[in-house]
């Protein structure tokens, strides 16, 4: 199983967000499940039916969370120049046709935010600005085409 970098933050994230599936909203879900059961367990019994699918979307989710936790390895410190972009360093680019420009901090796939400035290093443009210095012209191949971003600044 390979091991996918996450930030302290991310992580802690992602834990509260399980435990709050697991304390708060699982609860609530069996109790609708055991209201609705009540009523009978057929096929006509449309809040029983809900209340049913409800619990198994939910037990996928808390599955899932449970799976990304295991995976993530939490990424303390740099292990790069500082000057390169790396995990968890702040990169500001310019895209060269458009001249916008945008900043972003390189971060594992499970917490990437394009809004909110969070970039995964698995992405096409993540993957394409790994190890590149400020000054920098890089291209990316994304699927809406051929991109070129200039690197203006990177910070630690």
């Amino acid at each position: 199983m390979e091991k996918v970098p996450i930030t302290r933050y991310g992580y802690h994230r992602l834990l509260r967000e399980l435990a709050h599936l697991r304390r708060v909203i699982r609860p609530q879900v069996l109790e609708e499940l055991q209201e609705a059961r009540s009523h009978g367990v057929k096929l006509s019994n449309q809040e029983y039916l809900l209340a049913r699918e409800r619990h198994v979307v939910l037990q996928r989710k808390i599955q899932d969370l449970e799976e990304k936790l295991a995976r993530c390895e939490v990424v303390v410190g740099r292990k790069y120049y500082f000057k390169r972009v790396g995990f968890g360093t702040v990169v500001r680019i310019q895209n060269i046709d458009t001249s916008e420009a945008h900043q972003y901090q390189m971060v594992g796939p499970y917490e990437s935010d394009i809004g909110a400035g969070k970039l995964s290093v698995h992405s096409p443009v993540g993957r394409s600005l790994m190890g590149h210095g400020e000054g920098e012209e890089v291209t990316v191949h994304t699927p809406s085409g051929i991109r070129i971003y200039r690197i203006l600044s990177i910070q630690a």
